[in-house]
């Protein structure tokens, strides 16, 4: 539950830089078709670990693991603004073992 706290972080971030045509502050993924079914692939490949494959399923509007990925472009959090994100909420007691690096 405290999770979801964090996660409407990301998505409130990055759907302001996106609606503000920011997306110069954004990473720009075009899901591959290698990708579709796993987003932690894309969390490696964007953030060099596994890790953040919720923020992934986040941003390409999936709700679960095993739901396919939408084979276009999605918009990804800088990692130095996600982890300022996780600082956030990490440093407020807001949410528990969610940093990972």
């Amino acid at each position: 539950m405290l999770t979801n706290i964090y996660l409407n972080a990301v998505r409130s971030h990055v759907d302001l830089l996106v609606r503000r045509g920011r997306t110069d502050k954004l990473i720009i993924w075009d899901v591959g078709r290698d990708e579709i079914h796993d987003p932690t692939l894309i969390a490696y490949r964007a953030y060099g670990n596994r890790d953040n494959a919720d923020v992934v399923m986040l941003c390409a509007g999936t709700n679960r693991v095993g739901e396919a990925l939408p084979n276009r472009r999605i918009y990804l959090p800088l990692p130095a603004s996600l982890a300022q994100i996780k600082r956030t909420y990490t440093n407020s007691g807001l949410i528990d073992g969610v940093i990972n690096g």
